[in-house]
């Protein structure tokens, strides 16, 4: 039943999904005006809007002035829904549920449906990114800004890092009997988050100066930035450092609620915030590096952008798995192109795109497998 429903609300969601990939990147309202044929500017009746059915009634062809419209339209419908499927199959099947969720006496049930809805957005996200970044080489702003602070909270509802708590885990420093009195237990997690997250944040606001000596002078005239991408890039890592700043407090916050929950849900929102900025300092430190050695962009910042609501979903050791996957997908797409010479260039986006889908479905397994356990 899940996945049928997965289905049918993928598919209407992909009619609008739809919308966002034309519009996002024309500067163009998602919202206004209402859908219309390219061709003689006739509105659409809202049962010629449907998702799928009024493609194939239709036949593809606009219904006044008989234009084709692409199949492109029907493709990411069906792939929305397919996608919104397999999420909903693994989301209340084999998902782990939020933990915190259970102590606050939520069933297993609704816990799942919770990280599911979560997953689903998530993964609507990367594929408006990622399709976007194919057809014009861009990220907008517009869709990753938002999950960069709202990434960390939603993860909240998602077990998805539990997967990987073998490697690395705070919950040993927190101890639910000495939450107030603040303890060694609770004193050491709180240095340990706060001392890996502000040192994180700090050293980005540092790397500022050395950014705009590397991208304002490194590689091709023609890619180097000005004064307006120095200001917009500042501007982004300051947002960025603000609410990851914002959310540490949370976690400080949570640790003095005195709830048996609590714990557990600083637990996992400590992992979020710290995987969101893995996820930011991954792709920033490889395009600092890479610009200085190779005097060419190396990496785009929409790219880096996009990584850390993913690091927030998956925690700092599934994007690690996340960017491996990436490059091993970019590779495989990549080097037949520069072997027959093509000259377009490749987007990073939808590797990233697809290996943080790889790691959410089958990223246990392949932790299980690297490390054995």
């Amino acid at each position: 039943m899940y996945p049928a429903l997965g289905f049918l609300f993928g598919c209407f969601i992909g009619s609008f999904l739809n919308v966002c990939i034309y519009r996002l990147p024309r500067n163009l309202s998602v919202v206004a005006p209402p859908s219309r044929c390219g061709s003689c500017g006739t509105l659409l009746a809202w049962y010629d809007n449907l998702p799928v059915i009024g493609w194939l009634m239709l036949r593809g062809h606009c219904r006044w002035c008989g234009s084709s419209f692409s199949p492109r339209y029907l493709i990411m419908e069906l792939l929305v829904g397919g996608l919104s499927a397999l999420v909903l199959w693994w989301g209340m099947g084999d998902a782990p549920p939020a933990a915190w969720l259970l102590q606050l006496g939520w069933s297993t049930e609704w816990a799942q449906a919770a990280g599911s809805a979560v997953m689903l957005a998530f993964v609507y996200m990367l594929f408006v990114a990622a399709v976007i970044d194919l057809d014009h080489l861009i990220i907008p702003d517009e869709i990753t800004i938002a999950f960069q602070a709202a990434g960390p909270l939603l993860a909240l509802a998602c077990g998805a890092p539990a997967a990987f708590d073998q490697i690395w885990s705070p919950a040993p420093w927190l101890d639910q009997d000495r939450i107030f009195a603040l303890g060694p237990d609770i004193s050491g997690f709180l240095t340990m988050v706060l001392g890996l997250g502000g040192s994180a944040v700090l050293a980005l606001i540092a790397s500022l100066p050395v950014a705009r000596a590397i991208y304002g002078d490194r590689g091709p005239v023609e890619q180097r930035w000005n004064e307006r991408d120095h200001r917009a890039f500042a501007t982004g890592v300051w947002w960025f450092a603000g609410v990851s700043v914002g959310q540490l407090f949370l976690v400080v916050a949570l640790t003095l609620v005195p709830k048996p929950w609590a714990p557990t849900a600083a637990t996992h929102l400590a992992t979020a915030v710290l995987g969101s900025l893995t996820g930011w300092w991954m792709l920033y430190g490889v395009g600092l590096a890479g610009t200085l050695i190779f005097r060419r962009n190396a990496m785009g910042f929409g790219d880096v952008k996009l990584l850390a609501p993913v690091g927030a979903l998956l925690g700092p050791v599934g994007v690690l798995y996340v960017v491996v996957v990436a490059a091993f997908i970019g590779t495989l797409i990549g080097l037949p192109q520069r072997l027959f010479k093509a000259t377009r260039e490749i987007p990073f986006g939808p590797s990233l795109a697809a290996g943080a889908l790889v790691v959410l479905f089958v990223g246990s397994r392949l932790h299980r497998w690297v490390f054995g356990h």
